[in-house]
């Protein structure tokens, strides 16, 4: 049995998770573990970023005590081109011709440019009468895919899969089957993403640029506060309306009005294309912790039940190791760490 272990590198921190499948019921964690990226960039075509974060990652490594050096790593959102499409049903071989057509209409560079990828997500289409497939279609652009390899090599890792970071929220989260349809918003650093998980498949996804950085930078410019300081307000107050008169709570809804507008959309369009609602939304990544923030969507959504993942629900942790506290952070790292191969 090959093994590996989950790296997600992101703009403001880098996570890593080590597991063993017991199953579809249960997994082991024997490692975890977060570091700051100190120079806020995943740009691997950047020496200073190289050096810097190349250091950052030996010495995770080290502390978490992860030997491994095969390694499954999360590709930013905001670096590639995924869509879901509805498509009649063929084999994979017509797929694979097929899928180079689709990706002309829907990625805005030239297809020579980028590595494509795909995965049959349901053979038959819910609730339609039709022979028609889903298929989760991803495209990213070559030139960044082998800075990141070489990175990867130039820090004695070796890279056996590369995948988005959407995939990987939604296997963590989803771990656990269940009959609920999910709307997982995961707020990361640079950017949010969006993914409707109907009975254990994922049917929707999209990506909004905008995440826990626009917050913080909403909030300085409302209160006219340094970037530290209204980070601090940001993760203290929230959206708790009896903190400095609710200023706090105006400047973070600029940008939460956003993306509660998007989520609305994709909620609309879930309803139309697959006749069912949705039925709970899961918060991931380090936006999950914001003060208030579950509060006022389940407000917004009339009730909506809105919980904070959790994707270390089902481990079991190895022998003298603590789980982290806010473990909606892990959900890429630990979504990587149970790939199936």
């Amino acid at each position: 049995m090959i093994t590996y272990f989950g790296l997600d590198i992101g703009s403001s921190s880098v996570k890593v998770t080590k597991s063993n499948l017991m199953g579809t019921k249960a997994f082991g964690v024997e490692a975890i573990g977060l570091a700051v990226n100190p120079v806020g960039s995943v740009d691997f075509a950047n020496p200073n970023v190289v050096s810097r974060l190349g250091l950052t990652v030996k010495q995770l490594l080290k502390e978490t005590k992860i030997r491994e050096k095969r390694v499954v790593v999360a590709i930013p959102e905001s670096r590639v081109y995924s869509h879901i499409l509805t498509m009649p049903t063929m084999s994979e071989a017509e797929l694979d011709s097929a899928i180079k057509w689709e990706a002309e209409q829907f990625v805005p560079v030239p297809v020579s440019e980028v590595e494509l990828d795909f995965s049959i997500i349901e053979q038959q289409v819910s609730g339609s009468t039709d022979k028609k497939m889903l298929v989760y279609m991803v495209a990213a652009p070559k030139k960044y895919l082998q800075s990141m390899v070489d990175f990867l090599v130039g820090v004695g890792l070796e890279p056996i899969a590369i995948e988005s970071e959407m995939v990987a929220v939604a296997r963590a989260l989803t771990f656990e089957q269940t009959k609920a349809t999910s709307l997982i918003v995961h707020i990361g650093a640079m950017s949010t993403v969006l993914s409707i998980v109907d009975r254990s498949s994922l049917s929707f996804s999209y990506v909004i640029e905008s995440g826990g950085v626009a917050l913080t930078r909403a909030l300085a410019q409302a209160l006219s506060l340094p970037l530290p300081q209204a980070e601090e307000y940001k993760r203290t107050y929230g959206l708790d309306e009896t903190k400095l008169e609710g200023k706090v709570r105006m400047g973070l809804l600029v940008v939460l009005e956003v993306i509660v507008g998007e989520i609305r959309k994709a909620m609309e369009f879930h309803l139309s294309s697959r006749k069912s609602s949705v039925s709970r939304i899961v918060l991931s990544g380090g936006g999950a912790y914001l003060p208030g923030f579950g509060a006022y969507l389940s407000t917004v959504f009339g009730g909506l039940e809105v919980i904070v993942g959790d994707p270390l629900s089902l481990a079991k942790p190895g022998r003298g190791l603590n789980f982290p506290r806010e473990r909606a952070v892990y959900s890429v790292a630990v979504g990587l760490s149970q790939r199936v191969f």
